[in-house]
């Protein structure tokens, strides 16, 4: 899997949490769709979204890295590169 795959499958995964009408691009900053307090309990977008993004790389067998402290203020691109 390359950053750009992974970006692509980011990017979907993110419109599934874009109640804010945001553009989705390589360019756009995951805090802009991604939250902690949107959801019920412990199930929020920012939570699900790192789960599922970590099981396409685990199923792709890629290594699952430790996620960027910052990462929610990271764009699509840059969270892919250090991803993969």
């Amino acid at each position: 899997m390359t950053s750009d795959q992974l970006g692509r499958i980011m990017k979907r995964l993110l419109a599934n949490f874009n109640d804010e009408g945001v553009r989705i691009t390589n360019d756009t900053l995951h805090e802009e769709v991604l939250s902690d307090n949107d959801g019920f309990g412990s199930a929020n977008s920012k939570r699900i979204y790192k789960a599922l993004v970590r099981w396409v790389m685990i199923k792709n067998g890629k290594e699952d890295k430790k996620w960027p402290d910052d990462w929610l203020r990271m764009s699509v691109a840059s969270l892919s590169e250090r991803l993969v």
